[in-house]
C-alpha cells in the first residue's frame, strides 16, 4: 500500500467525490456505428449526471447530433487550425522504443500527443481516459499526475484469435493480426492506471495476453427511454432481423453462418420466411447474400428501431468475437423475443431471457417454433425488456468507473 501523502503527484480521490476527466476519441461517427461511439459518449453522460466534470478531445470536429444531450465543460478539437501547438520543449513524448515503433505504425503525429497533454493540462484533468484502439500513443505526453485510462471495452488478441477457423485460410490472417495487438498491448501496458473491459472474460485475457491486471468491468448500458417498445409498428409475419456494422468481422461470420447452415433449412419449413439485414458498409461476402431467398439488405439505416420492430424476432447467430454485443441491450430495451448462440452471454449481468440455441437444428426449431407462438414472443420480449432495464444502466457503469479509480489512488 502506498500513502497518499507519500505519493504527491498522483491526485487524491475519494469515494463519492467529483473529479475532472477528459476523454479523448480520435473521431465520432453519426448514427453511432460502432460500441465504441456508444459506450463512450453515454459513459460520459453517465458521469455528468453523477456530479463529474467532463471534457472532451477528438482530432476532428464531431457532428452535433453525436455529442447532443449532453454538457461538456471544455471541447478541444486538435486538428483544427485555432488550436495552438504547445511551445518546443513543452510536453515532450515519453516513449520507448517499442512504443514509439506503434506510434508510427497507427500513424499518430507527435503534434497531435502534445496537444492533448495541453488540453488536459488546460482543463485541469484528474483523468485521461482513451476510447478506441488505436489510442495508446496518445498518452505519450501525458504525465503520471494524471490518471491515464484506457477505455478499450474488448481484449482484441482474443478478439482475433476467435475468427481463426482451422480449415479456412482466409482467416488465418486474424493470427498475425492478434500478435500485432499482444505486442501493442504489452507495450504500453506501464502507461496504464486503469483499462476499462465490457466482461470478466476479456479482463482474464487482458491478464493472459497482455499482463494487464488493473481493470475494471464495466458492462455496457443502453438507453431504455430511447429503444422503448413502439406498439404502433406492426411485425410482418415470419420474419426476423439482424443488424449491426456489416464490415466488422464477428457480423460477417454471424451472418455468412447463418445464411449457409441455418437459413436454408428454415426456408425449406417456411417458404414466405424473411430475414432483413441491416447495417453500415457491407462487405461484398454481406452483399452476395442479399436478393435472394427472402434475404434483403438495407445498408447505412440512420435511425433501427423502426426497421427492427417491424420484425418478429431478432437473431444473434454469434461464432466468433467477444464483449457486450449492444444490439441485444438494444433488442431487449425494445421487447423484442431474441435468439441467440451462448456466446452473447459474456458480460452479461443477471440472467438474461433470451432463447439460445447452438446447432443449425435448434436455430431452426427455435426460431420457428417463435413464428408460430403470438403469446411466446410476447412473454419473452416483455421479460428481456424488464431485464435489461434492472441490470444494464451505464449509471452503474459511470459508478463502478469512478470506484476503480479510488481504488488505484490507495494500490
Amino acid at each position: 500500500m502506498i500513502d497518499l501523502a507519500e505519493a504527491p503527484n498522483r491526485p487524491s480521490v475519494a469515494v463519492g467525490e467529483s473529479r475532472r476527466w477528459l476523454f479523448f476519441k480520435e473521431r465520432f461517427a453519426w448514427p453511432r456505428a460502432s460500441g465504441h461511439d456508444v459506450h463512450t459518449f453515454f459513459l460520459m453522460k453517465a458521469l455528468v449526471e453523477l456530479g463529474h466534470t467532463v471534457s472532451l478531445a477528438t482530432n476532428v470536429e464531431p457532428p452535433a447530433e453525436a455529442i447532443a444531450g449532453t454538457i461538456f465543460a471544455n471541447r478541444y478539437v486538435l486538428d483544427a487550425p485555432a488550436t495552438p501547438l504547445p511551445e518546443p520543449g513543452t510536453y515532450p513524448l515519453l516513449l520507448t522504443k517499442s512504443q514509439e515503433k506503434f506510434r508510427s505504425y497507427w500513424g499518430i503525429s507527435e503534434d497531435r500527443i502534445r496537444k492533448l497533454a495541453a488540453a488536459a493540462d488546460d482543463c485541469r484533468a484528474d483523468v485521461v481516459v482513451a476510447s478506441g484502439l488505436n489510442v495508446l500513443p496518445y498518452l505519450g505526453a501525458i504525465g503520471t499526475s494524471k490518471m491515464r485510462v484506457w477505455y478499450a471495452a474488448d481484449e482484441w488478441v482474443w478478439h482475433h484469435l476467435s475468427m481463426v477457423r482451422a480449415l479456412k485460410p482466409a482467416t488465418w490472417s486474424e493470427i498475425k493480426a492478434g500478435i500485432v495487438k499482444g505486442l501493442y498491448e504489452r507495450a504500453y501496458r506501464k502507461f496504464l492506471d486503469r483499462v476499462w473491459v465490457v466482461s470478466q472474460a476479456d479482463a482474464k485475457a487482458f491478464r493472459w495476453f497482455a499482463g494487464l491486471n488493473q481493470t475494471d468491468i464495466l458492462p455496457n448500458g443502453v438507453d431504455a427511454e430511447h429503444y422503448a417498445p413502439n406498439p404502433m409498428v406492426v411485425p410482418a409475419p415470419n420474419s426476423c432481423v439482424f443488424w449491426g456494422r456489416l464490415d466488422f468481422g464477428p457480423n460477417i461470420q454471424a451472418a455468412e453462418w447463418f445464411a449457409h447452415k441455418v437459413w436454408p433449412a428454415v426456408r425449406a419449413k417456411v417458404p414466405d420466411a424473411q430475414w432483413h439485414l441491416y447495417g453500415f458498409q457491407p462487405t461484398a461476402s454481406i452483399l452476395k447474400l442479399a436478393g435472394k431467398n427472402g434475404i434483403s439488405l438495407t445498408a447505412d439505416l440512420p435511425d433501427i428501431r423502426p426497421a427492427v420492430q417491424a420484425a418478429q424476432v431478432v437473431i444473434l447467430p454469434f461464432v466468433s468475437g467477444g464483449g457486450i454485443k449492444n444490439k441485444l441491450l438494444e433488442a431487449a430495451a425494445m421487447g423484442m423475443p431474441i435468439v441467440a448462440t451462448a456466446r452473447v452471454k459474456h458480460g452479461l449481468n443477471g440472467t438474461p431471457p433470451l432463447a439460445f440455441a447452438a446447432s443449425p437444428a435448434e436455430w431452426v426449431a427455435k426460431l420457428v417454433g417463435l413464428w408460430a407462438d403470438a403469446d411466446g414472443r410476447r412473454k419473452l420480449g416483455a421479460e428481456a425488456r424488464a431485464w435489461v432495464v434492472a441490470e444494464h444502466t451505464w449509471a452503474a457503469a459511470a459508478r463502478t468507473a469512478a470506484a476503480g479509480l479510488v481504488g488505484e489512488v490507495r494500490r
